[in-house]
């Protein structure tokens, strides 16, 4: 399809009269009016008004949303209205929100990394409650180093050395 237009400015230039930059620009602006929507094969969205060509471009609503209506990267996800739903929409278990230095697990396994046990001397061992927490000790056994296991009371040597068995 052709495009049609028109250029209109109110000036008619007598026959014979040399057309020259000089009496162009006495012209001034002139005015470009575009008789009909430009087809898609011509780089137009073949519309004639702004609703049509969102439509023709296969934009949704969001194309005339303003940009303070959605995430904005700056802001580093703290715009989101409910972080535990979107915690949730991941996949991100309790784990995601704890703190690096205070993680507690319950449940699943560890597996592939090397545990560091905190480390005491035995007089600055913390409460043996609650039962099933492990520390090394650094003089626990006669003086000697020793990891200790809570049975919820006390702390408990565990012998080193010793090859397990069953």
């Amino acid at each position: 399809m052709a495009i049609s237009s028109s250029v209109t400015r109110g000036y008619t230039f007598a026959t014979g009269v040399e057309v020259t930059a000089a009496a162009l620009n006495e012209l001034g602006t002139p005015t470009v009016t575009v008789a009909t929507p430009i087809a898609v094969s011509n780089g137009g969205t073949g519309s004639a008004n702004a609703s049509d060509a969102r439509t023709a471009l296969g934009l949704g609503s969001a194309s005339t949303q303003a940009t303070s209506a959605f995430l904005q990267p700056s802001n580093n996800l703290s715009d989101v209205s409910a972080a535990s739903t979107s915690r949730t929409n991941l996949g991100l278990g309790t784990i995601a929100t704890q703190a690096a230095n205070a993680v507690a697990l319950t449940g699943g396994t560890i597996s592939g990394t090397i545990m560091t046990l905190p480390s005491y001397a035995v007089s600055g061992v913390p409460s043996a409650s609650p039962a099933g927490q492990m520390i090394y000790v650094t003089d626990g056994n006669s003086g000697a180093a020793t990891v200790a296991v809570s049975d919820g009371s006390n702390w408990k040597v565990v012998a080193l050395g010793a090859t397990i068995s069953t």
